[in-house]
This record gives structure tokens, C-alpha cells and sequence, in this order.
């Protein structure tokens, strides 16, 4: 199961850790790409914006990583 997130926002689709999607709209998080992106509630044609080329590179390597590396730090 992937460990980020993924919302349309500023003419992309960026990516997220999981937890900081489950906070409530109107949050501004910081994205993979490092961009400062606010929780919305993204329309459907949104989703057919192109994904963040850094978001993209980022995700790839976080959901590479094993499931036990990605949970050594809560151990």
C-alpha cells in the first residue's frame, strides 16, 4: 500500500505523506516537491492535470522503499 497521497492543486497533481492528507481542508501542507500547497476538495477534471515531476520522483523512492524501512522510526 502506497504511503503518499495525491491531490490536484495549483495546475498539478503533487504528492503528500499520507498523514498530512488526513488533515482537515483548508491545511496548508508541504508537498514531496517541497512546494506549500492548501488542502482542497479538487473537482473531477482536476485529476487529469499532469503529476509534479519532483512529487513523481519522490513518490517513486518512498514507495520503493520496504515496508519495514519506511516503519524503523516508530519502532
Amino acid at each position: 500500500m502506497s504511503d503518499v497521497r495525491w491531490l490536484p492543486v495549483n495546475g498539478a497533481r503533487h504528492a503528500m505523506r499520507k498523514e498530512q492528507h488526513q488533515r482537515e481542508l483548508g491545511t496548508e501542507v508541504v508537498a514531496l516537491c517541497g512546494e506549500v500547497i492548501t488542502l482542497i476538495r479538487p473537482s473531477e477534471t482536476d485529476w487529469f492535470w499532469d503529476s509534479c515531476p519532483e512529487c513523481w520522483s519522490a513518490a517513486k523512492i518512498i514507495n520503493s522503499t520496504p515496508t519495514f524501512a519506511r516503519t524503523l522510526h516508530r519502532l
